[in-house]
């Protein structure tokens, strides 16, 4: 029986050998298989250019790679990726490029060593590579545990802007990834983009000759309603913008209330305070919707870091370091006459929402019709194709009328406190003449 025994256990180490030794093989054949197509794989797209930056970018395409060959936003960036699947659901390699802003500046070395800390790798070569119009720093970071290859590189562009390049590989030689990661920098193409150096120059401007020179009085009142496609009344908003005349700290201080009905009723009330040349501020929002409850904390300190914290069914901080172009929304109005004041007709800036979001956006004058109005801008909000904006200014250079195309049309009509009490009486006591603070 002994015997017995001793020999079933020597057939069931036996067979665990064999089963080691096949997955050995299955493994080393799958890493062949990874390599060969992979070599074969490397066909770049045409140049995939991101609108308003100056910024082309080829990735890998076809034999295996995935890409839908568009960027896409998300999280403060446009992501530009492609993906080689061995079989559904298993990537064993993946490229991606960012092209980034409100990101902290670093020497690379020190970049490379958080992107090495990111994937739990270590760093084996460093260099630096010309591309069209910049130079890129990379690094090769290795995992041994993970069999994973990561070419990472990383350039710094005007006014705050990042690119980053990422090559990553699972179970293949490493000069493979290198080989993709040099064909990506090959074609990438970019040219500085005089919109945004305008659009610093119209904010350096403005903060330069102080915040408060161009408020018309302490607590002004600005109201607007608005309306869907058919002219219905479904909200409103109101902002009240002035010097304090108080606090030397936060001497420009503001609050502002919008509600909207409709299937997903909202409203939003934002309190906003900072210094005459914007240096520092805090803007702060509360969100309540028939989905939602939040709120968010936005604070920019003098050392240029913007601290966004949000708080709701989870909270999440994060910290970005925006460029010379961006620009709080509650100055959106005050933009328009800066530049109707100098000699641009576009420009893109990086509006700052209340909702801790910074906005790429492209700012362009066109021709007004007398009849209509004094002057007309268009407005490209970059981080979503679909949203656009036209304002209508009068020849105070104030707005008073707002078009703005989502998924639906919303119309937004400057008005009286009255008006809205009319329209909307359940909130006549917070907007009517008299109260003090919204």
């Amino acid at each position: 029986m002994a015997a017995d025994m001793s020999d079933i256990r020597d057939i069931k180490k036996r067979g665990g050998d064999i089963i080691g030794l096949l997955g050995l093989f299955i493994l080393t054949v799958l890493a062949a298989y990874v390599t060969v197509a992979l070599k074969s794989a490397v066909k770049l797209s045409e140049p995939v250019p991101l609108p308003h930056t100056g910024l082309s970018v080829s990735i890998p395409v076809g034999n295996g790679w995935h890409s839908e060959k568009r960027w896409m936003y998300h999280n403060h960036a446009f992501i530009l990726s492609s993906v080689f699947v061995l079989r559904p659901g298993k990537a064993t390699a993946w490229t991606h490029c960012q092209y980034r802003w409100g990101a902290k500046k670093a020497d690379p070395q020190d970049r490379f060593a958080w992107k090495a800390s990111e994937v739990d790798g270590e760093i084996v070569e460093t260099g630096r590579a010309q591309a069209e119009g910049l130079t890129v720093d990379w690094a090769r970071i290795e995992r041994p545990d993970f069999l994973l290859t990561t070419f990472w590189g990383t350039a710094g562009l005007p006014c705050g802007r990042q690119l980053d390049i990422e090559v990553h590989q699972i179970m293949s030689d490493p000069e493979l990834s290198k080989r993709i990661f040099n064909r990506i920098l090959e074609n990438l193409s970019f040219k500085e983009n005089p919109l945004l150096e305008a659009g610093a120059e119209v904010v350096t401007m403005m903060k330069n000759e102080g915040l408060d020179s161009d408020l018309d009085h302490r607590n002004r009142r600005t109201l607007y309603l608005i309306k869907d496609s058919t002219g219905r009344p479904i909200g409103f908003t109101m902002d009240v913008l002035g010097d304090s005349g108080r606090d030397p700290q936060w001497n420009v201080q503001g609050a502002g209330f919008l509600y909207l009905g409709g299937q997903n009723d909202y409203e939003q009330e934002t309190l906003f305070k900072c210094s005459e040349n914007l240096d520092e501020f805090v803007y702060l929002r509360k969100f309540d919707s028939t989905q939602e409850t939040s709120s968010t904390e936005i604070i920019l300190e003098a050392s240029g870091a913007l601290t966004v914290r949000k708080s709701g069914r989870q909270t999440d901080v994060r910290k970005y370091y925006p460029g010379a172009a961006a620009l709080p929304d509650v100055f959106f109005d005050h933009i328009f006459r800066q530049v109707l004041d100098s000699d641009k007709r576009e420009i893109a800036v990086d509006l700052i929402e209340a909702s801790g979001k910074i906005v790429p956006t492209y700012i362009s004058r066109v021709e007004a019709d007398p009849s209509e109005a004094a002057y007309v801008f268009d407005l490209e909000f970059l981080d979503d194709p679909g949203v656009s904006q036209r304002v209508f200014l009068n020849d105070q250079k104030k707005i008073f009328r707002s078009l703005i195309q989502q998924e639906n049309l919303y119309i937004l009509e400057r008005t009286s406190a009255e008006v809205i009490a009319r329209e909307f009486p359940e909130y006549a006591q917070r907007i009517l003449p008299g109260r003090q603070t919204l």
